[in-house]
């Protein structure tokens, strides 16, 4: 019997992406060159995007809870945000072996 692992879903930036941070609004401009378009991120979106470096969900929403414990909705607030970032093309969902998720199509490689 072969005890398979489960798939792994991270998430990251897309490559491609041009941010400029606005520190007195705590929030940050984001363009995106394969489909030309400005986006601005609060402070939660940009924390959310910057922790988009090959880590899971449940690692990004640890993450987040460790600066934020007073929260109780970090893992749901957390998927929103990041569902939000990959309609915006800002991040993108792969495999451990760099491969989209099954039934996922990734776009702006």
């Amino acid at each position: 019997m072969t005890t398979e692992s489960p798939e792994r879903t991270v998430y990251r930036q897309n490559a491609r992406l041009r941010l400029r941070p606005f520190e007195p609004w705590h929030a940050v401009m984001a363009y995106t060159p394969d489909k030309p378009a400005l986006h601005w991120l609060n402070s939660h979106s940009w924390l959310v995007l910057e922790l988009c470096d090959g880590r899971t969900l449940t690692e990004i929403a640890g993450t987040i809870a460790e600066i934020m414990p007073d929260r109780d909705d970090v893992l749901a607030s957390t998927k929103g945000c990041i569902e939000d970032l990959e309609r915006k093309s800002l991040v993108h969902a792969s495999t451990d072996a760099g491969e989209p998720p099954a039934g996922k199509e990734v776009k702006n490689r």
